[in-house]
């Protein structure tokens, strides 16, 4: 038989869980609501690109885009994970990266 204590810290938990797939949920579908097709004017505002520089990153594949009918649409969420792939390292980080790669090569020749 399950102790009356042990039944509440399960109650407890199963409601922290549910609290946390709420908040997931309702961030998904902020996401979702708030994530329209975006035209090219839009993204120009967003990134700061002129749209000659985005056609041409369209043509290359470069930026995230899609095309239908001819016409081409961007999410905001992608161009916004675009531009931060675009992130330069700070000199402790390329220190960091340095370290690591050395030490790993050290442990491949030892």
């Amino acid at each position: 038989m399950i102790a009356f204590e042990q039944t509440q810290l399960d109650v407890a938990e199963v409601k922290k869980d549910l609290k946390e797939l709420k908040a997931l949920i309702e961030k998904a579908e902020t996401k979702s609501l708030t994530d329209d097709p975006q035209t090219i004017d839009e993204i120009v505002k967003l990134s700061g690109y002129t749209k000659p520089t985005l056609y041409g990153y369209c043509q290359k594949n470069t930026i995230p885009h899609h095309k239908k009918n001819g016409r081409l649409f961007f999410f905001k969420s992608e161009i916004i994970d675009w531009i931060k792939e675009g992130k330069q390292k700070t000199i402790i980080e390329v220190e960091a990266d340095a370290d690591t790669l050395l030490s790993n090569k050290r442990k491949r020749f030892q």
